[in-house]
This record gives C-alpha cells, structure tokens and sequence, in this order.
C-alpha cells in the first residue's frame, strides 16, 4: 500500500491553490518566515514585541493568503471578491505589525498613553487575530475570546439575582473601559504580544520547523514501519502498529488531530482489513494519538509553555512526563492487547512488514534520528530549546542534502513548515489575550476560590472538579489553548492545597489532552470515525473504555510524585514496578479479560485490586497483588477444569 507522506491535512484539505506568480509570492512568504525564525534561533531573538510583531504578522499573511472566510462559495466572482478582502486583510495586518515593530521604543517608554490612531490600528489587530482563529481552529475558541473581551468592559453590570442571591454578581469586577482594554491588548506586552505569544515566537515556532523537517525527510513512514515491525506479529498486531506508531509521529507534530489524520490513514485502513471493526479502529487510533503531546522527548507546544510558566528547564518537564507518558500508552497497550486476544483480533501480515535492517537503512534511519539526538545533546548541556532545535535543524538540512536530495525539495520543506505555523500561531495569540484579561479582571483568582470553597478540605474532590473544568474548556479546543485557560484559573487552587506546582500543571495537561476523546466535543473522535466510517458516538464509546486508564493515571502521579521522578530512588522503582502491574491490570478490568472471560462481579474485584496496586503504601500494594493473584489463580482452575471437562465428554 501506497502511503501518503506526512504533511498537514487540517490545513490543506480547505486551503487556497495559486498557480503562477501568486504561487510563488506564497512560497516566499512561506520560507521567509522559516528563515526569520532560524536566524533568531542562531542569532537571538530582537527585542520582545518587535520577536512577536514580525511572528504574529507572518502568520496573519499566510493565514489570510492560504484560508478563504468560507470553505464554500457559489463561484469565480465570489472567490474573487473574498480574495480581494483577504488582500485588504493582510495589507491591515502588515500596517499593525509593522508599527509595533517600528514604534517599540515608544510603546515600551509610555505603557499608559495612547491616541486614537493606536487605538484603531489596535481595533483592527484585535479583529484580525480573532478571525484568522476562526479560520485555523474554528468558530469556538475566537467565541470565547470576544466572551472575556466583553466581560472585561461588562464585569460592573453583573447584576445580582432576586431571591437567589449574589452568587452571579460574584463573578463582577470594577470594569475597563474600551481605551484601556485596546491599549493593553495592542500597546503593552501582554494581550496580542504577550509572553504566550512570546513562547510561540522563539520555541514553539522552532519545534515546529524541527518537525516538519523531520517528517519530510521520511521520518513519519519510518515510524509506521518501526511499530509494524515491532508489534505487528502478536495478537491485535494492527491495533498495536496504531497504539506505537501514533506515539512515535506524535512526539513530533504536537497535536492529536493531525496525527489521527497522519496516521489513520494508514492503520485505520489495516484494521478494518483484518476485521476489527470501523469503530474500534477509529478508537484505538483516536485514543493512542492523543497522547503524543505528553510523550518525551519532543512534546507538544503545552510543554514548552508549561516550562516557562513554572520557570524551569524543558528537560525538567519531559522528564517528569516520562513515567506518566509511558503509562498512558502502558493502559492503551493492555487494553487493546486483552481485547484482541477476547476477540481473536489477527496480526499483520508477514508480506506487509519490511526488514529491520531496510527500516534502519542510514537513508532512512539517519536524517531521522541524528537531529533528534543533536537536539537532546543540546539541550542536555544547556543550551535553550531554540538554540538546540537550530543545530538540530541544520544538522537535518546537512543529513538531507547528504542523502542526494535536491535543494528544490528542500524548499518545499521549508514552505511546508511555514504554512504548517497557521495552525499554532492565532490559537496561541487568542490564548494570551484570554489569559491576559484573566489577570486584569481577577476571575482567575474568584474560580480558585470558589473550587477551594465548594472543595472544603478534600483534595479529592477539588481535583475531580480541576479535571471537569478542564475537560469543559478543552471542548472543541486545542489542547494548548484548553491547557493555557485550566492552567490560568485551576492550577493556583490546586498548589494552594499543597500539590507539587510541576505534578498540578501535568495533571492539567493530561486532561487537556484526554479531552480530544471526551464526548460530546472530541475532535480526534471526529477525525478517527471519519476515516474509518464509523459512528463517531459509538466510536467515542469504545474510546473511553479504551483510555478508562489514561483517566485514573493523573491522580496517581498527583498523589505519588514519585511516578514524577521526583523523590529517593528506591521509591521511584517500587512506585513504577506497582503503577505498571496496576494500568495493565485495569486494562485487563476495562476489557473483561485475563487468563479467560470475566464476569462482571470479577471485573470489579480486579478493577479494586488494580487501584490498590497503584494507591502508594506497602499494605495497599500487597492486598491488591493479592486479589490479582486470586483472580488469575481461579480463571486458571476454571481454564483446567473446563478442559478436563472437555477431555471426559469427547467420543474415545
């Protein structure tokens, strides 16, 4: 089978198409954007708002050049017509950037002035950064955006209720007045130039290149071939390819839409072949491609501004994710694993598996891996994350060119990884104005207070409340962005109880990542049951009890900081020896599987001795290893007994 290379579908599938010299003038823009960000990435960034103006007005141009205002028109002239409106857009967009860049040292010197030129010029920015969010992710997010725009100017008319009392007045504050509000947004470094955006401008801009090179230069075939080759001998082999090939692509593209996209369209396919089924295909690759984002040691853009946000190392933020990461796919991995052997699911043809020594060809294996070990090397002797993604860009660059590949194609690459910025750029931005009117109006600080009131004294209860509130932001939301509002108003509650800061942002991020598979808005469902034809509500289903684990797994590392790298040795190997037998354990619960069938009665009990096996403390280790040993012991007599039986009844 043919297999499709890589590359951003979500954006491609509606884009523009220019022939001649438009198509040219895109390319350009396209690799000038690249090339702004590897020379800052060598050189070092300019000055802050002027970083973030020439970033922010790269994206808007491409944005409004590549992505029509509607996917459909009735015709050439509207085409046209919304063209030439676009032009106009990006001629505006070009005019606010510009002048940020040009007039920095003014904003910087009067942080409290403005004239009304600014304040259109910040009308207009505000505006447009909002549509190019409804362009790239959607109507929701940019909706919730102008929510808390409004509810800056708003906040002294929130009334109170009669009879009811003040708890919607609560949510009051003293209110800004439109000038103020514009002026922060467009002439301060917060709002469209804040330190959100300021991440994107420097890391997360530089990752995104360094993946897109990575996956151009073949990185994403080598991949599928690594997780057929090494799981799809076993029993549910096409399910595993899924489950390992979907971590691998995800550590690079950062988003659980895109690699469903990516690589769906290769396993989804298989499975339906062998016979699983349209909607356990499509959960299973829903499932696994959600958690690349948190898989070391390149995660998704949340981790990078997880790190400047608790003002500590990447490194520091992969490495805590380490354990946590591996038992999210640990839980995927079992439960498709005892579901396949419940089911009798097939393996992957022998005629479909290439030899491992084809798969880690130097071709193949170097442009892959080398840049990927430079920019661990890097990072590990210090350097920042923006500086390291550039060796390892060149290094790729060098690998490419060295592979007989020619500078035509090299471009393209370079084209390709501009374009693929769209997707990041807006949501980031409208992200940062959100988080920056969370500051001004004080509703961060009132949710924290009220989970603290509703909680009492019950660190449990507050953390279930944590995960729905992030489940709810991440609803039709990137998880970035659902991260960047959960961590704005939960995460001060939660560190306030005396959580680890490093554990309560993971336990965010993790739900912000679960909730691309959380009915009733779950867009890696929609993707997953779109290829595979499925019912997305059924599919949803399946991928629930699939991920049932992925749920559990946060409030065992937020409890046992262990499973954080954090703490003495000896602790850390028992806390990770017991969190596996415990995930695989409840994959088995989830699934209904073990030695044999399990009833429902059965299930539960494993599913307890699961949770005690993961629960901290020797005693609750012991007893659950207990009730697991009494479970598999008993479907082990039942298996003997059963063929004994069998052995007594049939004919001599």
């Amino acid at each position: 089978m043919k297999r499709e290379r890589t590359e951003d579908r979500e954006i491609s599938a509606t884009a523009r198409t220019y022939q001649g010299i438009w198509k040219i003038l895109l390319g350009l823009i396209a690799v000038g954007y690249v090339f702004f960000h590897l020379y800052t990435g060598y050189a070092g960034p300019f000055p802050n708002l002027q970083q973030r103006a020439v970033h922010v007005g790269f994206a808007l141009v491409l944005t409004f050049l590549l992505l029509p205002p509607v996917i459909k028109t009735r015709g050439r002239s509207w085409d046209s017509f919304f063209l030439a409106l676009d032009l106009g857009a990006i001629a505006l967009a070009v005019w606010c950037c510009v002048y940020v860049f040009v007039k920095y040292d003014w904003i910087m010197d009067h942080p409290a002035e403005s004239v009304p030129f600014q304040l259109f010029l910040g009308t207009i920015a505000i505006l447009l950064a909002l549509e190019a969010g409804r362009r790239t992710i959607g109507i929701l997010f940019p909706i919730l955006t102008s929510f808390f725009l409004l509810y800056a100017y708003l906040g002294p008319y929130i009334p109170d209720i009669p009879l009811i009392g003040n708890w919607l007045s609560y949510w009051g504050h003293r209110g800004f007045s439109g000038p103020y509000i514009i002026q922060i947004m467009f002439l301060s470094d917060q709002g469209l130039w804040g330190f959100v955006t300021g991440i994107s401008a420097t890391i997360v801009a530089m990752f995104i290149i360094f993946g897109a090179f990575v996956l151009f230069t073949g990185g994403g075939e080598t991949f599928i071939d690594l997780a057929i080759w090494s799981t799809g001998r076993f029993y549910g082999g096409a399910a595993k390819v899924a489950v390992v090939a979907s971590g691998f692509f995800g550590m690079i593209s950062g988003s659980a839409v895109a690699n469903v996209a990516t690589t769906g369209t290769f396993t989804i396919p298989m499975m339906k072949r062998l016979k699983y089924g349209n909607e356990f295909a499509g959960a299973v690759e829903a499932t696994a491609s959600s958690g690349g984002q948190i898989t070391p040691p390149i995660m998704g853009a949340g981790a990078f501004i997880m790190a400047e946000m608790l003002e500590i190392s990447y490194l520091k933020v992969a490495l805590c994710a380490a354990i946590p990461a591996y038992l999210y796919y640990l839980g995927c991995f079992s439960a498709v694993h005892f579901e396949s052997i419940k089911r009798n699911l097939g393996r992957v043809p022998p005629s479909e598996t290439k030899a491992f020594r084809e798969i880690m060809h130097p071709s193949r294996s170097v442009p892959l891996f080398v840049p990927i070990f430079i920019l661990l090397a890097f990072l590990l002797r210090g350097y920042t994350p923006e500086t390291s993604a550039f060796w390892a860009i060149f290094s790729a660059v060098l690998l490419f060119l060295g592979i007989g590949l020619r500078w035509k194609r090299l471009l393209k690459g370079m084209e390709d990884a501009g374009r693929s910025m769209i997707k990041v750029v807006p949501l980031l931005v409208c992200a940062n104005i959100i988080i920056s009117l969370i500051n001004i109006t004080g509703i961060g600080v009132k949710l924290s207070e009220f989970i603290l009131a509703v909680a009492g004294e019950s660190h449990f209860l507050a953390l279930v409340l944590a995960a729905v509130v992030t489940l709810i932001l991440g609803m039709g939301v990137p998880t970035t962005a659902a991260y960047l509002l959960a961590a704005a108003v939960i995460a001060p509650s939660l560190k306030t109880m005396g959580f680890e800061p490093i554990a309560v942002h993971l336990f965010i991020f993790y739900f912000a990542i679960l909730s691309a598979i959380t009915p009733p808005v779950c867009a890696a469902i929609y993707v997953g049951a779109g290829i595979a034809q499925a019912d997305w509500v059924k599919t949803a289903w399946i991928a629930m009890r699939l991920a049932l684990v992925e749920y559990i797994v946060p409030f065992i590392f937020i409890f046992n900081n262990s499973l954080l790298f954090l703490g003495p040795p000896k602790t850390i190997l028992l806390s990770f020896f017991t969190a596996t037998i415990g995930v695989s354990m409840i994959g088995c619960a989830t699934m209904g599987y073990l030695a044999g069938p399990m009833n429902p009665f059965m299930r539960i009990v494993l599913l307890i001795g699961s949770t005690m096996c993961i629960t901290p403390g020797l005693r609750s280790d012991a007893a659950g290893f207990g009730l697991l040993a009494l479970i598999y012991a008993y479907q082990k007599i039942q298996a003997r007994r059963r063929s004994r039986q069998g052995e007594i009844s049939s004919p001599a």
